[in-house]
């Protein structure tokens, strides 16, 4: 039996190959003898150009050689490694020619030892290549279905996904006021109850489509949507869009979550001039070296029964006056630590809001029993930088604490068209301290003229175990501590330690004082004028990364317009888990 490429071919292909190797070696020297394109130089042989020339061409020619001595070197592997095949015509191999006894050792053509034929068993001449062929050409087929089969389970299983998340807090709050403050505000009652209690499914439906459901069962509607919408992401330009009720965007107060802000409220001029969650449409994007974030939005502007501010429990506004609004925001890392991530940074920014104040013009509009409002007003109110506890689905009017915690001031309901609201801000983190303040002033177009209302906060914090807050560059936002030990590990074998102790004060202010000359809407007044001023100092002991103490003590200095000035005191606390 005889062999294609067996040893004798092998003798004569391989010296071939060789000398076809030196031949372009030869050819390549005679180039660079006459020059590129075979002319003789031109130049004197001692010519700097020529010279430099030379060497860029010897070099070249260098590079090609050692190419080529590399394809021959490859293609002699592969001639010796071919499988034998019959062609009829080659002399015996020497494995041919030479007998075997059943069961020993054989040598391949190629050098390699072969499997021992079984005793009795004659060893096949050679192997079929073309059955080979198929037979690998047959496992590679089924293994890229198998591939494709896997790729697409995988993506079956992968969307839609979601997470359930969620968070709740108990609140305590104790009062102490003075005479003037109880005629003035009204009889504030000392309780516990539960502040917030949220359930929220997260997930996506595609690689760049994420989704949020969220509901709140213990604020006014019980339960009350809260963040509900859609995000589609990788957008050009765009980045990102976010359709449906959320955050809008304006300062880094409203933005930071409730779970993981640093005493049990946010300050004054939030509560008092940010309009916060509605329907509409956003969009959000950064730099490429996210140091800078913006997000634009346009939304539907009132809240429940089209009210200027304040959550809309359910998500709905409907009117056929006015009803628009939008807002932005920007924010800018002046300072940023790249090796120490967030532990050191500053941050800057503003925001602008214009919200088109809305009304429903239908019969009937704002009477008992009935939705919204018949006329685009605006009004005011805010607490002592604690949270409502009691009922706020039943509304009090200024003066009464009968339903939980009063209102401090309250600019009254007065008619307006619409109102522009500018925010400044910054925010300094190095290390374990945190440095927080805002600027913030709105400007109504109301029935008697422009009114402007304007407040702003200072806030440091301090870890006094060492920890940062996290930051979010995409949103301009701060996140959790984390403590460096849990006090309550989250395993039963974790490292146990005092969790991580954070110390904290702000002082706020905001003023809600209307022109003499205001014109009131039927059952309102300007009794709730005036200015208030807030005092907080706290601590916060975080037991592990899900689970936090808090305690508040809020001085409260209020000087009203009309009854002139009083204080109060409010010790509350917090104790809150999240997952």
């Amino acid at each position: 039996m005889f062999r294609l490429f067996s040893t004798p071919c092998r003798r004569i292909t391989t010296p071939f190959l060789l000398g076809c190797c030196a031949l372009t070696i030869l050819g390549l020297a005679a180039n660079l003898a006459t020059g590129r394109d075979g002319e003789p130089p031109t130049e004197p042989s001692g010519s700097p150009d020529r010279l430099s020339r030379l060497e860029e061409q010897l070099w070249r020619q260098q590079a090609e050689v050692a190419a080529l001595r590399e394809k021959v070197r490859v293609q002699s592997e592969q001639i010796l490694r071919l499988p034998a095949v019959d062609d009829g015509q080659a002399e015996p191999s020497p494995d041919e020619s030479t007998p075997v006894e059943d069961g020993a050792p054989q040598y391949t053509s190629a050098g390699t030892f072969a499997a021992p034929a079984p005793a009795g068993e004659k060893k096949p001449a050679g192997d079929d290549v073309t059955k080979r062929v198929a037979e690998l050409e047959k496992q590679l087929k089924k293994r890229d279905e198998a591939d494709k089969k896997a790729a697409a389970d995988k993506a079956a299983t992968e969307f839609p996904s979601w997470r359930i998340t969620g968070f709740t807090q108990l609140d305590t709050a104790y009062y102490a006021q003075d005479r003037n403050n109880i005629n003035t505000v009204g009889e504030a009652q000392d309780g516990a109850g539960i502040r917030r209690l949220r359930l929220a499914v997260q997930g996506k439906v595609a690689e760049f489509t994420n989704y949020q459901l969220e509901v709140d069962f213990a604020t006014a509607g019980r339960p009350s949507f809260f963040d509900n919408y859609i995000d589609q992401g990788n957008l050009p330009w765009l980045n990102t869009i976010r359709i449906g009720q959320f955050c809008q965007p304006f300062s880094v107060d409203a933005m930071s979550g409730f779970r993981n802000l640093p005493f049990l409220e946010r300050s004054l001029p939030f509560l008092a001039l940010v309009p916060f969650r509605r329907v509409g449409i956003q969009s959000s994007n950064m730099s490429e070296n996210e140091r800078t974030a913006w997000a634009g939005s346009l939304y539907r502007t009132g809240g429940f029964n089209n009210a200027p501010l304040g959550d809309d429990r359910f998500a709905t506004d409907f009117g056929q006056i006015g009803g628009y609004s939008f807002s932005g925001r920007m924010t800018h890392l002046m300072q940023y630590d790249e090796f120490a991530g967030d532990r050191y940074l500053w941050h800057v920014g503003g925001g602008y809001n214009f919200s088109e104040l809305g009304a429903n013009t239908a019969p009937g509009a704002g009477t008992t029993g009935n939705a919204g409002s018949p006329v685009p007003f605006y009004q005011s109110r805010v607490l002592p930088e604690f949270g409502v506890l009691g009922y706020p689905e039943n509304s009090s009017n200024f003066g009464s604490a009968v339903n939980g915690t009063p209102a401090f001031a309250d600019t009254g309901r007065y008619r307006a068209s619409n109102y522009h609201l500018f925010g400044a801000e910054t925010v300094y983190q190095a290390g374990a301290f945190g440095f927080q303040a805002e600027y913030m002033a709105t400007i109504v177009n109301s029935i008697v003229g422009p009114v402007t209302y304007q407040g702003g906060y200072v806030q440091g914090t301090y870890r006094l175990t060492g920890e940062h807050r996290l930051y979010d560059k995409k949103s301009g936002t701060f996140g959790k501590v984390i403590p460096f030990a849990d006090f309550i590990p989250l395993k039963q074998d974790g490292i146990a330690g005092w969790g991580a102790w954070e110390v904290g004060a702000r002082w706020s202010i905001i003023d809600l004082r209307n022109p003499a000359n205001m014109v009131y809407l039927a059952g309102s007044n300007s009794a709730g004028n005036g200015v208030v001023q807030d005092t907080t100092v706290g601590g916060t002991w975080f037991l592990n990364a899900y689970t936090k103490l808090q305690f508040n003590w809020i001085h409260v200095m209020l000087q009203n317009t009309k009854n002139g000035f009083s204080d109060a005191d409010l010790f509350v606390s917090r104790a809150q888990v999240d997952f």
